[in-house]
Order: structure tokens, then C-alpha cells, then sequence
């Protein structure tokens, strides 16, 4: 069996000495097998026998301790994960808000509306695509039961995709794209409120709060990334004026 040792004490006046898992040991000049002589501190190797005894000693050599501890540090060191690996993840949270706030605008309610008749309208934010497409008060009924969007469906698509233009365009300004559906609902509210500005009693509902609170989460991380950072090209004046001085 062997097991790893520290000499503290040599044999040039006896005995030699050494600690092995926090018991000392005696060993026999005989037990040396290392040509350089041992000397109080040296890391060895430890031969023993059936019965516990030290049989043979060698010294381990100082590249394979300065292996083992970059092995040993390296192990206890928690590895940080590449920088394309966050980015990766950052895009998949990205891809989950976009996909939840399309849910949103095709699923939840967005606004009541207080009609004579039935009494009262529930739009989603698609459907208000609908009847914004459909450009007539009086399709405002008949809005759920519309498909097309047309062209404020085609906007609603790209408001999502331009999120993620900076992973393909490295430009700074491509930092402005989480602003986009954020954006486009807003003008989609007040092209919406206008076409219905006859209509008094206009209740926001749990549709219209969740895409606010996405489109805010989409704008605000690029957004504080495009205030804080600079663009590459940009010098500091006096430096130029200096060197042109």
C-alpha cells in the first residue's frame, strides 16, 4: 500500500522520522530508495507493508506536486462558463419573454369595452390588430370573429423579431431594438383609443399589465447596456487635440 508522507527527521543520527495521515513513523536508512538523502519537509511516497510497516520511501518529484496542486486548484475552482455560454442563455430568457408576450396578445384579455349592445366587448391585443385592420367602426363587433390582420400583424411579428437583431449586427444602435414591442404597443393603444374615441368606458385588463411588464423586461437590459456603453470609435477630444497639438 502506498500512501504520501512529509520527512521531519533525517537519519544521519538514527531513526529517520516522518508524518503520514497525522501519526508519525519511524523509518531505516535501508528503507531510503531516492538517490538525494532525506531531509526534514520533503514530500515522499510511502511503501508499507502487510503489517503497517515502512518498507521503501522515494521522493515524489517537484513537477508531479506542482501538477497535482494546479489539478487540486483547478478542481476546487468553480469553472466560469465561456462567455458565448451566457449569451446563449441570455438569448433563450429573451426567446421565453418574446414567446410568453405572444402568448399574451393572442390569449389574455387586454380591454373591456362598454357597448350598448351585448354590454360589454373583451378584446385581446390581436384582436384589436383585427379591427384595426379592418379600419371601420363598425366591424368592432364582429372583430372576434375576424382572422386577418394584415399589415399591424406583420408589425406585431417584426416588433418581436427586433430583439434579437444584435446577436446578427453588432452595431451599438441594434441595443435600441429591445425598445421595439414595447414601442409598437404603445402606438397600437393610441391608434386604437382614437378609432373608438366615441366609446367613453375603456377598462384595461390582465392582458394589457403582463405585456407592459414583458415589454418593459425586453427594453430595459439593452437599454441600460446602450446608455452606459460606448461606441467603439469614440475618442476623447483633448487626446486628439493634443496629438494634433
Amino acid at each position: 500500500m502506498r500512501k504520501r508522507a512529509k520527512i521531519l527527521r533525517d537519519t544521519t543520527q538514527g531513526p529517520g522520522l516522518l508524518m503520514m495521515e497525522g501519526q508519525q513513523y519511524r523509518f531505516s536508512p535501508e528503507a531510503w530508495k531516492s538517490d538525494a538523502p532525506p531531509r526534514p519537509g520533503l514530500v515522499v511516497d510511502v511503501e508499507l507493508g502487510a503489517q503497517g510497516a515502512v518498507q521503501s520511501i522515494t521522493v515524489v518529484p517537484d513537477v508531479q506536486l506542482q501538477r497535482e496542486q494546479a489539478e487540486a486548484t483547478s478542481a476546487a475552482t468553480p469553472n466560469r462558463p465561456p462567455s458565448h455560454s451566457l449569451h446563449t442563455s441570455s438569448t433563450l430568457i429573451q426567446l421565453a419573454a418574446a414567446g410568453l408576450l405572444a402568448a399574451t396578445w393572442s390569449s389574455l384579455t387586454a380591454v373591456n369595452l362598454a357597448v350598448p349592445f351585448p354590454g360589454k366587448v373583451e378584446f385581446t391585443f390581436w384582436q384589436i390588430l383585427v379591427f384595426l385592420n379592418s379600419g371601420t367602426a363598425p366591424e368592432l363587433l364582429d372583430a372576434h370573429d375576424s382572422s386577418s390582420t394584415g399589415l399591424y400583424g406583420v408589425a406585431a411579428i417584426v416588433a418581436l423579431a427586433v430583439p434579437f437583431l444584435r446577436r446578427f449586427w453588432k452595431s451599438r444602435l441594434s441595443l435600441l431594438g429591445g425598445l421595439f414591442p414595447l414601442l409598437f404597443m404603445i402606438a397600437v393603444a393610441i391608434t386604437f383609443r382614437r378609432s373608438v374615441e366615441n366609446i367613453n368606458t375603456i377598462s384595461l385588463d390582465i392582458g394589457t399589465y403582463l405585456s407592459i411588464l414583458i415589454g418593459l423586461y425586453l427594453a430595459f437590459a439593452p437599454l441600460k447596456t446602450f446608455l452606459v456603453s460606448q461606441p467603439k470609435d469614440a475618442k476623447h477630444p483633448e487626446s486628439t487635440q493634443e496629438k494634433a497639438a
